[in-house]
């Protein structure tokens, strides 16, 4: 984790002086990182005290976009995400499905998924930082892909090979696309290893058109209960000022169920990095 450290002091100097110099050295920082952290075998990092307060943070976080390209996370093209509980939409939907609801506005727990499967490149890292953690619950949960990958392969080879054709992806979060629908594998390995999943957004693109068929539905729970199983899974609690940066490509992520309030809401702030 030495490099994990040489980047987060290279970040703190560029952080507190902004000089070309020490942007180079942070470029070159983060490079090792990716290379021999996020790419590697530990597939992310966590910062811990990353900042002191949510302004803090996003400013931290505003430097990755020397380092990184931003995506846009939605139409309205907001680069910066609050992965907090919206009440009043909560609040809504209380006697309802909250399927409509895009996973981050919500409090709900389970549904173990990457990010951006709506997108035709999804971000290849996903960064959040802890600017306020909920009273209880609210644990984050990380499943490595690629050893799930590895273990169908040779416990459930007709299992993994349906989960390698093509299934839609509803654009949701970007309805003013033309493309309402993406047409993508779930586990990609023809170039690199990309493992793509959000199991409400398949669904959802079904509803109109043509249905998934039993075995389609028999792979998906196949492949929920391995990201669900402890052998593949880290369990985390961030504090509030805690970062985390993990391969979205390898890993699929999480969380417990947590508790909303008034007077303290959950609040990561998340960023799409596209490599």
């Amino acid at each position: 984790m030495s490099y994990a450290n040489n980047f987060n002091n290279s970040l703190t100097k560029f952080y507190n002086n902004n000089s070309k110099s020490n942007l180079i050295d942070l470029k070159k920082k983060f490079l090792q990182l990716r290379k021999n952290c996020l790419d590697k075998n530990e597939k992310f990092v966590l910062f811990k005290k990353f900042g002191t307060s949510k302004k803090k943070l996003l400013d931290k976080i505003e430097i990755f976009s020397h380092l990184s390209k931003l995506l846009s996370q939605n139409d309205k093209n907001e680069k910066i995400i609050e992965v907090r509980a919206n009440k009043k939409l909560l609040d809504k939907y209380k006697n309802k499905s909250k399927k409509n609801l895009r996973y981050h506005q919500t409090n709900l727990g389970g549904s173990i998924h990457t990010d951006g499967p709506q997108l035709l490149t999804p971000p290849k890292y996903i960064l959040m930082a802890c600017a306020e953690q909920a009273n209880n619950g609210g644990f984050s949960i990380i499943s490595d892909a690629e050893k799930i990958y590895k273990d169908l392969k040779i416990k459930q080879p007709n299992i993994l090979k349906n989960l390698k054709k093509k299934f839609l992806f509803e654009r949701r979060g970007f309805k003013e696309q033309k493309i309402k629908f993406l047409s993508k594998k779930i586990f990609e390995t023809s170039n690199t290893f990309k493992f793509r999943y959000l199991r409400d957004y398949i669904e959802s693109s079904y509803k109109n058109k043509k249905k998934l068929n039993s075995f389609d539905i028999k792979c998906f729970d196949m492949l929920d209960k391995y990201l669900q199983n402890k052998k593949y899974q880290k369990k985390y609690k961030m504090n509030k000022g805690d970062l985390v940066i993990m391969n979205n490509f390898k890993l699929a992520h999480g969380r417990t169920k947590f508790s909303v309030s008034d007077k303290k809401q959950r609040n990561l702030l998340r960023v799409w990095l596209e490599k």
